[in-house]
């Protein structure tokens, strides 16, 4: 439940940020330390899920599902569990895109503001 909550939390921030022009100062602070938040919410996702499933990886595995996590949790999953990782996908998108309508949203109501 924290992971869907730092994925939703990250893609909101960092979405609401696009769509509020791309302000100086500490709204964009926050959009970079939530362009990481991101892949580092799923990392350590996957990691820990790894470790508590004893499963045997690589000496830096959690720099690898950092940086190419696209790739890389989905591989995990489909390892781990086989074709109930749709499932784990599914909850992901459809967090996912519920950050991006949320910021959507947001993004307009700030908008009409002058």
């Amino acid at each position: 439940m924290r992971a869907a909550l730092g994925i939703f939390c990250a893609t909101a921030a960092y979405q609401l940020y696009g769509f509020l022009g791309q302000p100086d100062g500490m709204p964009a602070v926050s959009a970079l330390a939530a362009y990481y938040l991101l892949p580092a919410a799923i990392a350590l996702l996957v990691v820990a899920d790894a470790q508590r499933r004893g499963w045997n990886n690589l000496y830096d595995f959690g720099s690898f599902v950092f940086f190419f996590w696209p790739v890389m949790a989905p591989i995990y999953l489909f390892q781990t569990r086989g074709l109930r990782a749709f499932s784990i996908i599914g909850l992901f998108l459809a967090v996912f895109f519920a950050a991006i309508v949320f910021a959507t949203f947001m993004g307009y109501a700030a908008s009409l503001q002058p």
